[in-house]
């Protein structure tokens, strides 16, 4: 039984190898039209995102500092909490506004 497992281990990478040789490629008969729509949806898709994120975080951080002005002096944890909520704002906007570059650069190869 050990033979058939070794024999299946040595067969295994030279059969992967031969297949990926002589099978034409699926693409070079042409890409489906559901593919083309698509990439051709994410990237309009992505285009949004990079034109909401920004607005959101910019409405966001306008929300924290017009609420931290507006508090009083004598309460220091209000203070905090606004400028904690300032600084996750710019964090997450920025996260966002990368991911969704690295998506379109992504995209931009195929």
């Amino acid at each position: 039984m050990r033979r058939v497992g070794k024999k299946f281990l040595t067969l295994s990478p030279v059969t992967i190898i031969a297949f990926l040789l002589f099978v034409s490629p699926a693409a070079a008969a042409g890409e489906p039209e559901f593919v083309t729509g698509f990439k051709n949806l994410l990237n309009d898709v992505s285009s949004w995102i990079l034109g909401l994120i920004p607005v959101a975080a910019g409405a966001k951080i306008g929300y924290h500092a017009l609420m931290k002005n507006l508090s009083q002096e004598d309460e220091p944890h209000s203070v905090s909490v606004h400028n904690k909520g300032i600084k996750n704002a710019l964090v997450g906007g920025a996260i966002g506004v990368s991911a969704t570059l690295i998506v379109k650069a992504f995209l931009s190869y195929f």
